[in-house]
């Protein structure tokens, strides 16, 4: 198997399908034969490409002869693939890069073109300068769109590089223990054993990072399907602050893929109810497959446009689950495709995000509690929508909390990604 081939491949059929890059390549890693090392080198190329096509397209233009528009679709991509090699993987040594990268080409034309590319960038790779002003320089040397630095650097200021920095990292994998079924120290205890590197998340009690490429596989293999699933750190967290009790009501506005309907259930120790709702039927199957699996009995699942709560459960619900559609930009270390995406799209989520949270919080009981998260970094999907809501329901108000290294501020917080967790938003509302 010719693994530069294949990532070549599954780069252009991501790019021509605006496909995830995450499931194209779960798809192919599912019907390939490799060993460990293979699946790892190509997971590396194919989401490296992803993430620094900004960097890289930006040292092509200064080494080529014509404008990135003049070359073919398939002799960008495999450049791409190539001067990342060179880039950013120091176990490659780079006459292999280079001669691994000529052999893609169709003709002699294109594998010369291909050689001349690729040595011209070893010849003058120091000569090479970022740009002078600030905003093109943080978008080449973390690989972002320039909109998209503009973005973070308008809500986060002085913490937009450390963000950039953060989100240019490979997170490790985060996993919440079924704690119906196991310890999280008996997990943690395998997981070791087995060679891992594992350890507890510091601000979520079921909690475990895993660094280094693992598959799925091998985590069932070691402590058994029933008992884990995965969940960022700071998804955890956010369900961690609304803690739901055994025996509650609970709904969750916007549930797929299910780790947060997951969680909240162990809190509920299997005991209550938790009604799913999501405006795809097609995807409702992640959440009754993946209930089943963990043995959670007390999950139901329903279609629904979240604008538009069910009158069934109207007053009804001790805690709501409000995790509303958003752009996602503190999830784009783990979908890098996210940075490519239309930099203001935060301006027609925000009012979707706000009228799922005035529909959702039609649910509460008086005293119930709602969290309203989204995992994104902007004010208007966040703590605009949050404080607008307050304000327009006299009826509801902020409550404050604390876990571990995490505080409030006036009802929420933002978790900024580190490299350890994603960017998140948490924000609590209890029902007077």
């Amino acid at each position: 198997m010719n693994i530069r081939k294949t990532a070549l491949s599954l780069l252009r059929d991501a790019a021509e399908s605006e496909r995830y890059i995450s499931l194209t390549l779960s798809a192919a890693l599912d019907n390939i034969e490799c060993d460990e090392r293979d699946r790892a080198l190509l997971t590396t190329l194919v989401y490296g490409v992803t993430e620094r096509r900004v960097t890289l397209d930006y040292y092509i233009e200064k080494l080529a002869d014509r404008p990135l528009d003049k070359i073919g679709a398939r002799m960008l991509m495999t450049l791409r693939l190539g001067l990342y090699q060179l880039m950013f993987l120091d176990r490659i040594p780079p006459h292999a890069a280079v001669s691994e990268t000529v052999r893609l080409g169709k003709s002699q034309g294109e594998r010369a073109f291909l050689n001349g590319m690729l040595r011209g960038y070893i010849r003058n790779k120091d000569t090479i300068q970022l740009p002078s002003d600030r905003n093109s320089r943080l978008s080449v040397k973390y690989s972002f769109p320039k909109d998209i630095v503009r973005v973070l650097e308008k809500n986060l200021g002085d913490k937009t590089e450390e963000t950039l920095e953060a989100l240019s990292k490979n997170p490790p994998l985060t996993i919440c223990v079924n704690t119906l079924v196991m310890g999280v120290n008996d997990a943690l205890d395998k997981l070791v054993a087995a060679g891992l590197d594992a350890r507890k998340c510091v601000s979520a009690p079921r909690g475990i990072r895993i660094y280094g490429n693992v598959s799925y596989d091998r985590l069932r293999e070691i402590i058994g399907e029933k008992s884990f699933f995965v969940q960022d750190e700071a998804s955890q967290i956010a369900i961690s602050v609304l803690a739901p009790h055994k025996g509650a009501i609970l709904a969750d506005a916007c549930a797929c893929p299910g780790s947060k309907s997951f969680h909240a259930a162990l809190f509920m120790e299997n005991c209550g109810e938790i009604h799913c709702f999501d405006l795809h039927e097609s995807k409702l199957s992640l959440i009754t497959d993946g209930a089943a699996r963990l043995g959670i009995g007390i999950i139901t699942s329903d279609a629904r446009d979240s604008r538009t709560p069910d009158g069934l459960l109207v007053g009804k619900c001790d805690f709501v689950i409000c995790d509303v559609p958003c752009s996602g930009l503190g999830v784009m270390a783990k979908k890098p495709e996210i940075r490519y995406h239309d930099a203001e799209s935060y301006k027609e989520l925000a009012p979707l995000g706000y009228d799922i949270l005035c529909a959702s919080a039609k649910y509460l009981k008086s005293g119930g509690k709602m969290l309203y998260s989204t995992c994104t970094l902007t004010k208007e999907e966040n703590e605009n929508n949050f404080y607008r809501f307050l304000e327009a329901h006299g009826d509801f108000e902020y409550t404050d909390f604390s876990l571990g290294k995490v505080k409030s501020e006036r009802g929420c917080a933002t978790l900024v990604p580190n490299g350890e967790h994603d960017g998140f938003f948490i924000g609590l509302i209890t029902k007077r």
